[in-house]
């Protein structure tokens, strides 16, 4: 008599949980497709709406500085006010940002809603992965997480796709309409699904909230746009310095400091920033070694890039069996060293100009940053408690994008003097391979051995 009522909780408790998997992996999958959709489409945008180099950077350089800057403010919202509000705000925000930068008719109006989008996706991407941790645990958890570092990768992937085809057969608007319609469907979705937020007792930390949106925003601009970048770095540190200072001082900070206290944790942050900044040469330079070395238009080098997206995602999703057969560490380690020979293969074949060749190094790269980021995401919310788990979404999501950001400014600055894609191509990989071999040490000397203790 009382099996049944059981049995229809349980399903609809499942479906709920379907429900929300998929609002967060459709969620993080847009943040960062808009990172990269812009790549293959640079051309046409910049031709339409007559925009110099310095403006063409801005448009993806507003979207990086408030992507990066509000991270940890997102996240640490979540923690206080919960999930639901901050998700379907994020999601309004995100898409008015969209639609108004599909529609931009001069520089002025798509950098400054490129940067509202930021804001948007700042928020929605901490609160996406908290959502999961939150509502999964186990193996169920890490099964989750897999499918979350998919999409992330294949955002990445599937972005260079997307903005080459509509960049040949349609118009790069079309990249930035679609999320109006897509962010609408989900907040109605979400408002009705998830469950009510759970507020938690705390407030907003207005110094450390500031300080940290000056302090992040101001060393991306420091590496990536800034015409003053030594003194920038500067104000950046001393920002750094009284935003650490003032979190240790306050009853509810935006970035609790036990989050750093566990050894698994704070490496797999670092590995990520290195992991991060070596796969941006990647996701930068190859699309251009493809056009201007191989001689591709925008369609056929986002085709070029289908196997690898595909295969990354594969093996994302199916990264969890692999860690409950030989551990966490062992995975993300056999993940960084797949990425360090896949770099490796692509410096030593690009003098070549084959896309055969180029086409094995970008297997082996998919492989590998499948089984790394999907174990980084992992040991970044390892023994973390619930009340802070946004909180540690941010910091991890900060970390990664931070490292994107220091790595296309290490790479421009590595490259400015070669005179030839191939040079600047082979540069750049090997640039990633040492970045991949530094965290690769670390995940070797802090998270294996974090691990078995």
């Amino acid at each position: 008599m009382t099996s049944a009522p059981h049995g229809s909780e349980a399903a609809a408790t499942t479906r709920v949980r379907t429900i929300i998997l998929a609002l967060t992996l459709i969620g993080a999958f847009l943040g960062v497709l808009d990172t990269s959709i812009v790549y293959t489409g640079t051309v046409k945008m910049a031709a339409q709406l007559q925009l110099n180099a310095g403006a063409l950077s801005w448009v993806q350089v507003a979207y990086a500085l408030t992507y990066a800057g509000f991270m940890l403010v997102g996240g640490k919202l979540g923690d206080i006010y919960g999930r639901k509000p901050l998700f379907i705000s994020s999601l309004v925000i995100f898409g008015i940002g969209s639609l108004v930068v599909g529609a931009a008719t001069n520089a002025a109006l798509m950098i400054s809603f490129r940067a509202v989008q930021g804001v948007g996706a700042a928020i929605l991407a901490p609160n996406c992965l908290a959502l999961l941790t939150d509502t999964f645990t186990g193996a169920d958890r890490q099964r989750v997480i897999g499918y979350y570092a998919s999409v992330i990768g294949a955002g990445a992937a599937v972005g260079l796709v997307i903005g080459g085809f509509f960049a040949t057969f349609a118009s790069w608007r079309v990249g930035f309409y679609v999320n109006g319609p897509i962010a609408l469907v989900m907040v109605v979705v979400a408002a009705r699904v998830l469950p009510a937020a759970r507020q938690q007792a705390g407030r907003i930390d207005w110094l450390g909230t500031i300080l940290s949106i000056l302090a992040m925003t101001s060393i991306s601009y420091g590496l990536d746009g800034s015409p003053w970048p030594i003194p920038t770095l500067l104000v950046s540190l001393g920002l750094w310095a009284a935003f650490i200072a003032s979190q240790a001082r306050v009853a509810h900070p935006t970035m609790p400091l036990e989050i750093f206290a566990d050894k698994e944790r704070m490496a797999s942050y670092l590995s990520s920033l290195l992991f991060s900044a070596a796969a941006i040469g990647f996701w930068f330079y190859t699309p251009q070694f493809m056009q201007k070395a191989l001689g591709y238009n925008p369609f056929l080098t986002a085709l070029g890039m289908v196997p690898m997206a595909v295969l990354l995602f594969i093996v994302a999703v199916r990264a969890g069996k692999l860690v409950q057969r030989w551990s966490n560490a062992r995975v993300m380690l056999l993940g960084f060293a797949l990425v360090i020979a896949s770099f490796a293969e692509m410096g030593l074949v690009a003098q070549y100009a084959n896309y055969w060749l180029l086409l094995l190094g970008t297997l082996g790269f998919a492989v590998g940053f499948a089984l790394a980021f999907a174990t980084l995401a992992t040991a970044g919310l390892a023994r973390i408690r619930p009340a802070v788990s946004g909180a540690a979404s941010g910091v991890y999501n900060t970390a990664r994008q931070f490292g994107g950001a220091v790595g296309l400014a290490l790479f421009a600055m590595t490259t400015a003097r070669l005179t030839t894609i191939t040079a600047v191509f082979s540069q750049a990989m090997w640039l990633g391979s040492a970045f991949t071999l530094i965290g690769l040490v670390m995940v070797l000397v802090l998270i294996l051995p974090a691990e078995r203790h």
